[in-house]
């Protein structure tokens, strides 16, 4: 079996807005064989500059496309590829958007070999510790800071879809820390005192650790979060530790890390609770596998990221059945056909849980009416 070919469907909605939302475009992968099997996954980045590191010719021997790296060769020498491809795209490389196109193909090449071994993902990275996973809803704050109405009109749906868990991040969160006790108040008197609340900062605090480690105290004293997420930047490694140290609170990040050269440092030096690789950005299953090891070899959770389509929740679920430190599912709830209809089957959350995917690959159909639909021709 070779693969004959790597498509890149760029989709967005009709207007993107700035705001820190990422079911409004997708980037979805194809991997083509010359058996007629196809396998698909997605990179979670800008379409078009994923569309841009697929496609690209031949630049330098560390500056090659990645088509042009794994057309010809053979879908089940995952490694392999995955070495080659992040060797070949090392001058533009190493982290970003070229190991988020890395994950795409990786994930589509693990859907091939589901298919043709006629095994669903998760047994083939060895098997699953469960039927179902818990599974938290992941949604935005109001960009409103004093929309409180909002937040209790959320949490009463999040209740009534049968959650048990919610993370509310970015949006106006941070602007006024008062403005942010009155949003999470309002959650937590509709969801009630034994309904774990996450918030993600979106590296609200930036570099100034001191503000972040005050405000999480406060917001934990009041609110009693489950853990807070991506209070600094990424590149604050020490301000993780630092926070981590100075609060009793679950310290959790790493969206916005690639690697796990770099998820080494990030647990050994951050002195996190919590690693949050995303299987669309943090090259794809192969290497997903190996941070999920390195958090489980330092004695903390693997939280998979995941705010985008169902391609994307369906990789989570079998990385997150076959790894044992894998306690929850990040399922976000947006209103975008990009995050509900992208494929033909439903990942439906019942009474908190969502099932993992049987059949062989990754499980999920594209669904080819929403792909037209949405496609959007790019300039690059």
């Amino acid at each position: 079996m070779e693969i004959t070919d790597v498509i890149v469907h760029t989709l967005s909605l009709s207007n993107v807005e700035d705001v820190a939302n990422g079911t409004q475009d997708a980037a979805i992968i194809e991997v083509t064989t010359d058996e007629g099997i196809t396998g698909i996954g997605e990179a979670d980045s800008s379409p078009a500059v994923v569309e841009a590191i697929v496609n690209a010719p031949r630049s330098h021997d560390k500056s090659t496309g990645l088509k042009e790296v794994v057309v010809g060769r053979d879908p089940f020498d995952v490694q392999v590829l995955w070495d080659e491809m992040f060797d070949k795209s090392y001058y533009y490389g190493r982290k970003g958007a070229a190991i988020t196109a890395i994950s795409g193909i990786d994930m589509a090449l693990w859907d091939i070999m589901g298919k043709v071994t006629g095994k669903p993902i998760h047994k083939l990275i060895g098997g699953k510790k469960c039927n179902e996973v818990r599974a938290y809803a992941s949604t935005l704050f109001p960009e409103d800071p004093m929309n409180t109405e909002y937040m209790r009109r959320q949490s009463e749906q999040i209740l009534e879809d049968g959650f048990t868990a919610v993370k509310f991040g970015w949006g106006s969160f941070g602007q006024d820390v008062e403005h942010d006790h009155e949003l999470l108040g309002a959650a937590r008197d509709i969801l009630g005192p034994n309904f774990d609340i996450m918030v993600d900062a979106g590296m609200t605090y930036g570099w100034d650790t001191k503000r972040a480690i005050k405000t999480t105290k406060s917001l934990d004293k009041a609110h009693n979060l489950f853990w807070m997420e991506e209070p600094v930047f990424a590149d604050n490694v020490e301000g993780y530790a630092e926070i981590s140290n100075a609060t009793e609170t679950r310290i959790v990040g790493g969206e916005e890390e690639y690697t796990a050269y770099g998820f080494r440092d990030f647990i050994s030096r951050g002195n996190v609770d919590g690693v949050q690789p995303d299987v669309a950005r943090s090259g794809g299953i192969t290497h997903m596998n190996k941070i999920a090891s390195l958090a489980a070899q330092s004695g903390i959770p693997f939280l998979p990221h995941g705010y985008s389509t169902d391609i994307l929740v369906a990789a989570s679920l079998h990385l997150i059945a076959a790894n044992p430190n894998a306690p929850l599912l990040e399922y976000c709830i947006e209103d975008s056909p990009l995050r509900w209809d992208v494929v033909e089957e439903d990942l439906d959350v019942e009474d908190g849980y969502v099932s993992v995917p049987t059949d062989p690959g990754l499980g999920v159909t594209l669904d080819r009416d929403t792909i037209a639909k949405y496609r959007t021709k790019l300039l690059c």
